[in-house]
C-alpha cells in the first residue's frame, strides 16, 4: 500500500524531479557530461526522458530532443521548455527514422523493464542512433542495505547485476566504456556505439 501512495506522489514532475535530486542526481550528471559534451551540435534524443532535467547540462548547440510515454511528465518537460522538442511514445517502438538521431541518452529505464522489452527497445536505440548511445541506471547489489530499501520501494521491477545489462546491450551495441560507482544506489554507465552505423538525416 505504502508502495503505491508513492508511486503517485512521485509521479507529480515536481516531487519527482525532488527525489531524484537527493537520489544523487547532480552526481550521475557530472559523470555523463564528458560523454554529452560529443553531442554538441547534434541531435540527441533522450529514451524515458522524464522531465527534461538533463537538457540544462547540454551545451547550448545540442538539439535535445525528449522521449516518454508519460503525460505528466511531458507536462513538466513543457514547464521547463515550452518550445522543446518532445515525442510521446514508447522507447520500444520510437516513431522515428533509421539512424534519425547522433546520439541516445538513457537514464534509469532499464529496470522497469522485462529482458525481452529491454532487448526490443536496445534494438530501437540501435536502428535510430548514428553515433552514441550513454546508457547510465541503477543495478542489483544485494550487499547494499541502503540501495536494497531503495530497490524495495521503486517503481522498477526488475534490476539487474551489471553483468546482465551489458549482456544485453552488446546483443545490439559495442561498448566503448564502462564505469561502476556507487553514490547510495550502484551504478552501471556505458558509452556505446551502434553495430550497424549509418549516416543521420536531420530533424527539421
Amino acid at each position: 500500500m505504502l508502495a503505491k501512495i508513492l508511486e503517485k506522489v512521485v509521479a507529480i514532475p515536481q516531487v519527482y524531479d525532488g527525489v531524484q535530486r537527493l537520489a544523487g542526481r547532480e552526481e550521475n550528471y557530472r559523470r555523463l557530461r564528458p560523454p554529452l559534451l560529443r553531442a554538441k551540435g547534434e541531435i540527441l534524443l533522450e529514451a524515458g526522458a522524464g522531465t527534461g532535467e538533463i537538457a540544462r547540462i547540454l551545451d547550448p548547440t545540442t538539439r535535445y530532443l525528449w522521449l516518454d510515454n508519460d503525460a505528466q511528465k511531458l507536462s513538466g518537460f513543457r514547464q521547463k521548455y515550452p518550445q522543446g522538442l518532445a515525442v510521446m511514445g514508447s522507447a520500444a517502438e520510437i516513431p522515428l527514422a533509421n539512424a534519425s538521431v547522433h546520439t541516445v541518452l538513457c537514464i534509469a529505464v532499464s529496470h522497469h523493464l522485462t529482458d525481452a522489452e529491454l532487448s526490443q527497445m536496445f534494438a530501437e536505440f540501435g536502428r535510430v542512433c548514428g553515433r552514441q548511445l550513454i546508457f547510465l541506471d541503477a543495478v542489483e547489489q544485494r550487499s547494499s542495505p541502503v540501495s536494497n530499501l531503495m530497490w524495495r520501494y521503486d517503481r522498477g521491477s526488475y534490476p539487474r547485476k551489471p553483468e546482465r545489462l551489458t549482456a544485453l546491450l552488446q546483443e545490439h551495441f559495442v561498448i566503448e566504456e564502462i564505469e561502476r560507482y556507487s553514490i547510495l544506489h550502484h551504478y552501471l554507465l556505458c558509452v556505446a556505439k551502434p553495430r550497424a552505423q549509418g549516416s543521420v538525416e536531420h530533424i527539421n
